[in-house]
């Protein structure tokens, strides 16, 4: 008997209905994939102490960040939860959007376990720890943009208008994924994409994308596509105004979230 076999739509429908937390205990990696977390430390930490924001550079310190082999979580959260409440929490595959966001408004950070292949090493579509660990885990460490994070992950729980959560969407896209910050009339990267991607980091210093000031109207109606480098981005005063943006957007919305 013929069975039918499903669909790649339904294969990746399959894989958010199965996704969700796993434990991390007892997770052990191979010397290959060790190997491929110290080649991709060493490259972009040729580039990142001149191009990164100093929030970054002294979370990679205080988290005391391995280089040659990958960090298991219960380092990580032993030296990050005294630091601002956040954890590391493992998740098998890309998680649905209401346990993804849910887990940030409860400071829980959701991090793949898988890391890239060695022949992938330039590229890959989907998150891995390097990007999840690496790219986004320091900058949990600066209590401003734990915070941010947390209240953009409560707003996002509680919203139900789409269009509202496309916004959202576009708002960390634009910061936590590729946000740029000045610090001392110079811009520097904290986005997780600029810190795990060798091209979309040099592209900003090449005058790749344009750079604007942080407009939170520009930023929440403007679509971005994950195959491109960005061509457009926008540059920070500082994180307390990321914070504001979520605040403001909460002002803006209280009648829908008062309903909700």
């Amino acid at each position: 008997m013929e069975v039918a076999q499903p669909s790649p739509e339904e294969l990746e429908g399959l894989k958010m209905e199965n996704a969700g937390f796993i434990s991390h205990e007892g997770r052990t990696y191979s010397t290959e994939e060790n190997k491929v977390w110290e080649i991709l430390c060493r490259r972009r930490m040729e580039k990142l102490p001149e191009t990164a924001c100093d929030a970054w550079l002294e979370g990679l310190e205080k988290l005391q960040m391995p280089m040659d082999r990958i960090p298991l979580f219960d380092e990580l959260n032993e030296r990050l939860k005294p630091l601002t409440g956040w954890t590391v929490r493992a998740v098998d595959g890309f998680i649905p959007a209401e346990m993804f966001f849910g887990s940030m408004a409860k400071r829980e950070f959701p991090s793949t376990l898988e890391v890239r292949p060695m022949d992938s090493l330039e590229y890959l579509q989907e998150p891995d720890i390097f990007h999840d660990v690496f790219g986004h885990v320091p900058m949990h460490t600066n209590p401003v943009f734990a915070d941010f994070v947390q209240e953009y992950g409560q707003l996002a729980s509680e919203l139900e208008d789409p269009d509202k959560f496309d916004a959202l969407g576009r708002l960390w896209w634009y910061t936590v994924e590729f946000g740029l910050v000045d610090e001392g009339d110079e811009v520097k990267l904290y986005g997780s994409g600029h810190m795990s991607s060798f091209g979309e980091a040099d592209n900003v210093f090449v005058g790749g994308p344009e750079i604007r000031p942080f407009d939170l109207d520009e930023v929440i109606s403007t679509p971005f596509r994950i195959d491109i480098y960005q061509p457009v981005l926008w540059v920070a005063q500082g994180f307390e105004q990321l914070r504001e943006s979520v605040a403001e957007l909460r002002r803006r919305w209280a009648e829908e979230l008062d309903e909700s």
